[in-house]
């Protein structure tokens, strides 16, 4: 039956991204999509969408539910350590998962739509509810009755040089009540967009004439198996939660520059990584009485990561190789407290040990050179004491205030012999008006701490640049105060608009100084100031005379300011980017069997600063297209065609003279690199 899919998808399909019983019967039409409500008609910031509202697109996961929800755009977290702040915008019965290292899209495709009681979108917090210092929130309500599922996913990328990417995904559970029993299995053996042919790169001097020109050719490929489950019961009085990960990734990529001005040349660059990687996660939930409840959560991360890349020419070869050990263990306790309807308190206490153990080596023409902080072990022990109220004031408002105290010591051994201590309070102040059933005004103001990158404080050197960055023992991690302020207009029962603006005062800015005469490293650069602005749109358009459709664009403009390190003027943040935008139309046909959209992302460019030259990516537009068929309840056949525009990659690397405080320009490379379309097809399989 899979093959048969298979082949009918290869045959007759147009266009397009990766991403429940078994039942034989032809899908029926879809009953009109039921228009949301108010969980509770006090709490405005709270609107319930049943299935209903989604059963024009007859969503097989929760993952194609929460997609089409108003106003909402899904965001997969901070990567920081620690267990407070670090998660997506989404949470399940009420709580967020226990795991840090998975995709958001993974958790969600592992949920089938029948099992959804209901989608509660949570804007500008609730009592009971931990917003994770977010302002907007789904919360993915399960039916308590039994569900079992379970999924085959066969797909693969197809490429226009005769490619094939699969992916195989083997996905079951079985819920009911408390009790869950979760397990996966995903292999993908897949290239990314640095795999190419036809690219150039072009060398001029600080005149403009040419100086080199290279003909690139670039192959790269990678697998990655990830084996994961988890077993929910109640214990004791509550419930108990396990959870596990085990995850194996490497990477291979070869880079051939063919000269082709002034004289025959070659340069060849190569690289490779593999990753070992694991995850514990527990939590225990218990009510202590009916308006108390206890959380407990364990979560423990171990990773192993081996990189070597090598670069050649006839008269040069470099050597560069690293290993890295990371861990992290983190012992959280909360407690939730209702005083009454409109008021409760929250109290958490959170303890942490991460460490880096890494070592590097780098070598020229076989001899080796001797980097600084080469050999580094860096451990930090975190102490975090968090609360806050969450008061219902009326109908209309809503006030959340609290703080988190954060008390760390990061330590370094090997190369660097260091230790320091750091304190730092993060209050936060929420407030969300609700005047009308329709608009809502949200102000947000918080401190915030960002957190030390450890690879930072580790030599690494990039071969194929040329550049050795070494390891920083002085960083600090930057602060800054930030306000912000959305509002967001709901109409014609599905559609929303949130304009929103943000503003913050960074103090310690962390980027590149130059650490001593030969090297350069990440460091603080001083005071700096950002400015971001958001459009946030999602338009049904049946009254538009286009029935069934959905139209999200999401635009964004961001600005910033901080004084050069090296020439002492004002300029933007490193890797901010100026515009961004991401649009899509979605189009559910009558008759619930077939959808089809696009989707685009705009022109975008990134900018980084070194202390000697300054880096530019350029991105060209994206632009994508899918069909979707569902010929019966268990089965559904997707395909994408991806990159319509053959979009390319473009780097210019403007290198001056001694630094960039000369003014002289010494060198400007530019690279380019495309990028062809590809083919995405999936055929997902449930059975009961």
């Amino acid at each position: 039956m899979l093959a048969t899919a298979l082949l009918i998808a290869l045959a007759g399909v147009a266009p397009l991204d990766e991403d429940q019983a078994v039942s034989t019967a032809e899908p029926s039409s879809p009953p009109a999509a039921a228009a949301p409500q108010e969980v509770d008609p006090a709490q405005r910031g709270v609107i319930a969408y049943p299935p209903a509202f989604f059963a024009a697109a007859q969503p097989r996961t929760a993952l194609d539910m929460i997609t089409r929800l108003p106003g909402f755009s899904l965001e997969q977290g901070d990567s920081a350590r620690g267990f407070a702040g670090t998660s997506g915008n989404f949470l399940i019965n009420g709580e967020r998962p226990t795991s840090k290292n998975e995709s958001l899209e993974d958790m969600l495709r592992r949920i089938a739509a029948p099992t959804v009681e209901r989608i509660d979108l949570i804007r500008g917090g609730a009592p009971g509810i931990d917003m994770q210092g977010r302002t907007v929130m789904a919360n993915i309500v399960l039916k308590r009755t039994v569900q079992v599922q379970k999924v085959v996913n066969l797909q693969t990328y197809v490429y226009p040089d005769g490619f094939f990417g699969p992916v195989l995904e083997l996905e079951g559970s079985r819920r009911e009540g408390d009790n869950a029993l979760e397990g996966s299995l995903k292999a993908t053996r897949d290239r990314t967009d640095n795999t190419f042919d036809g690219a150039s790169r072009l060398r001029v001097n600080g005149a403009g004439v040419p100086i080199s020109k290279d003909a690139l050719k670039g192959y790269d490929i990678f697998e990655n198996y990830i084996l994961r489950g988890a077993v929910q019961r109640p214990v004791l009085g509550g419930k108990a939660r396990v959870n596990g990960k085990l995850e194996y990734f490497s990477f291979d990529r070869d880079v051939t520059a063919t000269r082709v001005f002034p004289a025959p040349a070659r340069e060849l660059n190569g690289e490779t990584r593999e990753n070992l990687s694991g995850e514990f996660g527990a939590r225990y939930d218990r009510s202590l009485s009916p308006r108390s409840d206890l959380q407990l959560v364990l979560l423990q991360n171990l990773k192993r990561e081996n990189y070597g890349s090598t670069f050649e020419t006839p008269s040069l070869f470099v050597d560069y190789a690293s290993k890295t050990d990371t861990g992290e263990t983190i012992l959280r306790s909360e407690l939730k407290h209702r005083r009454s309807d409109s008021l409760s308190f929250e109290a958490g206490v959170e303890g942490a040990y991460n460490f880096l153990d890494g070592d590097t080596r780098y070598s020229e023409n076989r001899v080796a050179i001797r980097l600084p902080a080469a050999q580094v072990k860096v451990e930090e022990l975190r102490g975090e004491l968090s609360g806050k109220a969450i008061w219902r004031a009326s109908p209309k408002l809503n006030l959340e205030a609290g703080a988190r105290m954060e008390v760390s010591r990061i330590s370094q051994s090997g190369d660097t012999d260091l230790s320091k201590s750091f304190f730092y309070p993060k209050p936060r102040l929420l407030a969300t008006w609700s005047p009308t059933t329709t608009d809502q005004l949200r102000v947000r103001i918080e401190r915030e701490v960002g957190q030390l990158d450890f690879d930072d404080f580790v030599s690494s050197a990039g071969t194929e640049t040329g550049t050795v960055d070494a390891g920083n023992p002085d960083l600090e991690p930057d602060r800054r105060w930030t306000i912000e302020t959305a509002w967001e207009k709901r109409f014609w029962g599905g559609g929303a608009l949130v304009l929103l603006y943000r503003h913050a005062e960074i103090k310690d800015v962390v980027d590149v100084i130059p650490i001593n005469t030969t090297f350069e490293a990440p460091g603080n650069i001083g005071d700096g100031k950002s400015d971001f602005y958001q459009a946030n749109l999602t338009l049904p358009t049946d009254r538009l005379g286009v029935s069934g459709g959905q139209l999200k664009a999401r635009l964004s403009w961001a600005q910033s300011q901080v004084t050069d390190p090296v020439t002492r003027v004002k300029r933007r943040i490193s890797g901010q980017t100026p515009f961004t935008c991401n649009i899509s139309f979605t189009r559910d046909m009558p008759g619930g069997r077939w959808s089809w959209g696009a989707i685009t992302n705009c022109q975008n460019e990134e900018r980084y600063y070194r202390v000697g030259e300054v880096r530019t990516f350029k991105f060209e537009q994206w632009l994508e297209g899918f069909v979707e068929w569902r010929p019966r309840q268990d089965l559904t056949i997707r395909t994408e065609l991806a990159n319509w525009t053959s979009r390319h990659k473009t780097r210019t690397r403007v290198m001056y003279a001694g630094n960039r405080a000369s003014g002289i320009v010494a060198q400007t490379e530019q690279r380019e690199l495309p990028f062809e379309p590809y083919l995405f097809i999936k055929v997902r399989k449930s059975f009961g």
